[in-house]
């Protein structure tokens, strides 16, 4: 797919691509997962990322042969008292990342938020970072009735910013995410910018660093590697060169 010539719609998840909070959420999931007597490892947690747990959960806590329940994670998971990974002084938003916001508002893109995490968790998160008022909206996982790899949360997210498919660029850093993405028929740029390798190939193109780069850009404009994309023939992936620049369940890899 070719990068749109008139964005007018920019889209983001928020972990993994706002802020480097991936890490962090496995190594509480393990925590979660070790109290039903199923000690994940940290590779195993870190799958998750991106994902509900519906499936992955479940699966996890029969190999290790818990016979605890979903139910029983999410209670643990969600648990007020200890559900406080975005106030973890490790967590930071991505270099580039507030100029690049600030940047494409500048040329009249509008913006929102869309993660399958609980509102709650999402607002203490932008809330911490000051970035509440970076987005003109926020989609989150109790906003919709199908979680990602479902399209439902980006397509909310068209919706309410009145955008196309067609002039919509997505930011995505995580297979189940970048299914999503795809699925909603906008074009995709696969984050490398956390320290958690994900297999997200299929992006249209790659951002290593959000410091000067331009999804405005023409394409074609800086450094290009090669990705597969969507239909699995190469893609040009392109860095801008110059200085312009309500439901119970969690995302459980946040």
């Amino acid at each position: 797919m070719a990068r749109p010539k008139n964005v007018r719609c920019a889209l983001f998840d928020f972990d993994g691509v706002v802020v480097n909070s991936e890490p962090v959420a496995a190594r509480r999931n393990m925590g979660v997962m070790a109290r039903l007597g199923a000690p994940a490892t940290y590779e195993e947690c870190l799958a998750m990322a991106g994902c509900s747990g519906e499936r992955e959960v479940p699966e996890l806590l029969a190999k290790y042969g818990s016979t605890c329940t979903f139910e029983d994670f999410l209670a643990l998971h969600n648990d007020p008292a200890t559900d406080v990974i975005y106030l973890e002084p490790a967590l930071e938003v991505y270099e580039g990342l507030r100029e690049l916001l600030a940047r494409l508002r500048a040329q009249g893109v509008r913006l929102g938020l869309v993660s399958t995490t609980r509102s709650a968790q999402v607002l203490q998160g932008l809330n911490r970072f000051g970035l509440v008022s970076a987005f003109d909206i926020i989609v989150t996982g109790d906003m919709v009735s199908n979680r990602k790899p479902h399209p439902e949360p980006y397509l909310r997210g068209m919706e309410l910013l009145r955008a196309e498919p067609a002039h919509t660029v997505i930011f995505e850093d995580s297979p189940a995410g970048l299914a999503a993405a795809r699925a909603s028929g906008a074009y995709v740029f696969g984050v490398r910018c956390s320290e958690v390798p994900q297999r997200i190939e299929a992006a249209d193109e790659f951002v290593d660093s959000y410091v000067g780069f331009d999804p405005l850009a023409p394409a074609g404009e800086g450094a290009s590697e090669q990705g597969t994309g969507a239909a699995g023939g190469a893609v040009t992936a392109t860095a801008a060169s110059g200085d312009a620049a309500a439901s119970a369940t969690a995302e459980v890899g946040a």
